[in-house]
Formats: structure tokens, sequence, C-alpha cells
């Protein structure tokens, strides 16, 4: 009961002193939202391209160009072999007038441009998909080494390339928000610092006071404790529903304005753990603020 009753004490009063001062209280909300906006942006562009990525690395297909002058022979002889292979899970032979009729499909608007030449210049090809376990680039390219010296090979093509590269640029956004983020967050943690230093010389004399009648600790420090707390999952929150406009009214519907796009299923926003960690870090820096400044301010008699 007594436990219960201190909580609700130190809650109250942290309430009390939010409302007072929330001129300077909004300025370390607005740092705290503003830096886990920041981590939150650059954590839903790196998970959804981690999706995107996943996505491509359980399709890791090898396309195999063939000569235009490769003939029945060469292609039954690479279909044997493919079919022998324990690296291809299974492919797709594309003729030379599958290749027109695709490309007419993907654009439609030059649909017409097939018929001005005067022959195919797309070239028959293989589409292999690769076996899950044989998808690591080490084994891809050694399958793509094997392919490139069969007869009728032109050119073998592989989108491993894509996804090292895209595994790259992902890394670096994740380092640079953790960079940028982490930095804003040191700045929310002096700014909460500076909010409760004030609070603690506004409330010297009632402190004092309490410190005379025998106040325990608890009841002195943790209204400001819980201040901070509140502070950061004020922030917290605040910066999870910028999170969403920005991630509903700008980057869904910038997606949705290319034509090549025709679909963004694979786009999610963070997930309810992530909403979780949001908040509870917001609080984490808050407490970590207040409990700093508390500590240096409150650990002689004011």
């Amino acid at each position: 009961m007594r436990l219960l009753n201190t909580v609700l004490y130190c809650l109250e009063e942290a309430l009390v002193e939010l409302w007072r001062n929330r001129l300077v209280n909004l300025v370390s909300i607005s740092t705290i939202a503003v830096s886990l906006f920041i981590l939150g942006i650059f954590a839903t562009i790196s998970s959804n391209l981690n999706s995107l990525l996943a996505g491509w690395s359980d399709r890791v297909q090898i396309t195999v160009y063939m000569k235009d002058d490769a003939g029945l022979a060469e292609r039954k002889e690479s279909e044997e072999l493919l079919l022998s292979w324990v690296e291809v899970e299974s492919f797709k032979f594309i003729s030379k007038e599958d290749a027109v009729q695709r490309f007419k499909a993907y654009f439609p608007d030059l649909d017409t441009l097939p018929n001005l030449l005067d022959s195919n210049p797309l070239p028959a090809s293989f589409e292999i998909q690769v076996a899950p376990d044989h998808r690591s680039p080490e084994q891809v390219r050694r399958l793509v080494e094997r392919l490139e010296g069969k007869p009728g090979v032109e050119e073998v093509d592989y989108d491993l390339l894509w996804i090292e590269r895209l595994t790259t640029i992902i890394d670096l956004i994740r380092a640079l928000g953790f960079f940028i983020g982490g930095a804003l967050i040191v700045a929310s943690v002096f700014t909460i610092f500076n909010v409760i230093k004030l609070t603690v010389y506004g409330r010297q004399d009632e402190i004092s006071i309490m410190r005379l009648v025998g106040a325990t600790h608890a009841y002195i420090r943790g209204p400001f404790l819980v201040e901070g707390m509140l502070q950061g999952g004020l922030g917290g929150g605040v910066a999870l529903v910028l999170l969403y406009a920005v991630y509903e009214y700008f980057i869904r519907r910038a997606l949705a304005s290319f034509s090549l796009l025709t679909s963004a299923e694979w786009l999610r926003f963070l997930s309810l753990e992530m909403w979780a960690a949001v908040i509870l870090g917001g609080m984490a820096v808050g407490l970590i603020g207040s409990t700093l400044s508390v500590r240096r301010f409150l650990s002689d008699p004011v």
C-alpha cells in the first residue's frame, strides 16, 4: 500500500510539473521526438529494404542469353544440363518470340517498335531459379562460371550483384541512422538534464521542507524521475505519429506515383515490437537525463 501511495504521489507531482512548466518541457519532448523520429525513419527504410532484399534473395535468378545462331541441339543440351544440376531449382525457356511479347507487355507505349525492325533483336534465354541451398554469393558465382562456358551461351546475367549492392546500401543507411539518431539522443539527454535542473531549482524551498520532516528519497527524487520518463514517453508517442504520417502520406504515395512500381505490398510500417521500442526508448532517454540531473543537483541538501 505504501509503495502504491508513493507511485501515485510521484505520478501526480510529475504531471503537475509537466503542465506547470509546459513550455520548457515542450522543448525537451520535441527534442526527444525529433531524435526518435530520425531513428525511426532510418529504421523504417532499412527494415523495408531488408524485406525487399529477403524477397529477392528467395528468388535468386540467373538469366542465360543464347546466341542468335544457337539451334535446337544447343537448347536441348542446355535443358539436359540444367535438369541434372542440383543447384537449379527450376528453369524456363524464353524464345525470341516470347521475349518480344514480354517486351510489349512491359512497355505498352513501345509495342510497335519491334514491328519496325527487320529482324527480332531480342535473344532467346533460360530463366533459372537457384535452389535454396545454393544461393550464397560464392555458390551462385560458381554456377554462373559453369554456365558461361556452355555451347550456344552468349551471356549470363544474375541479380546477386544487385543484392550485394543493396546489402551495402542498407548497412550504410543503418550506420548513418545510428550516428545521427545517437547524436540527437545525447542532445535529448542533455536537454532533459537541464529541464529537471530548472525544476529542482524552482522547488528548492519545498524540497528543504520535505527533508526537514523526514521525507524519503523516493518522495523527493521520484517525481523528477517520473517527470523525465513522461517526457520521454510523450516524445516517443509524438515520434510515432510523425513516422506514421510520413510513411502513409509520403512514402506510399510517392511510390504509387511511379508507373513501374505497380505494387508496394512489400512496404511495411514499424512492427508492434518497434512501436514499444520507440516508446520505451524515449522513456529510457528521459529516465537517464533525469537521473543524471537528480544525482547532480540533489546529492546534497539544497
